[in-house]
């Protein structure tokens, strides 16, 4: 068993299991995923493999928390999700990647509500967790 011939048959394997999994849908989507598996680095670094997902960073500028200082630059669709849900909150869905941030999306507008009504009697939040 040659660890380079394993690793290149693994990468060829998974490489066509991604290309009939994800079929392009458009002409204008056709080579991109081609393109993706192709270029040295993305998927494969060696005799293991990483996919990370390129999360785009919100525009600098100010978060809408009153009370909390959030901790890190958050991915844009993070500052979507906290824009719909301080102040008057709507009904929001967060559809996107592991490891992409989507509990932040919720727990940090909720932090938040709690922090702006602590002292005052009563429940602040229930989260549920299944």
């Amino acid at each position: 068993m040659l660890p380079t011939v394993i690793s290149r048959e693994i990468e060829e394997g998974i490489k066509s299991f991604l290309r009939t999994t994800f079929p392009p849908s458009t002409p204008a989507f056709e080579h991109t995923l081609e393109t993706f598996l192709d270029e040295p680095g993305q998927v494969f670094k060696g005799p293991y493999y990483s996919l990370r997902l390129p999360f785009r960073p919100a525009l600098p500028g100010e978060l809408p928390f009153e009370h909390i200082n959030f901790p890190y630059r958050p991915h844009l669709h993070q500052a979507r999700a906290f824009a719909r849900l301080c102040g008057e909150p709507r009904s929001t869905l967060v559809a996107t990647g592991t490891g992409s941030g989507k509990t932040e999306c919720f727990l940090f507008p909720i932090l938040d509500s709690c922090a702006a009504h602590m002292g005052e009697l009563g429940i602040k939040a229930i989260i549920i967790i299944q």
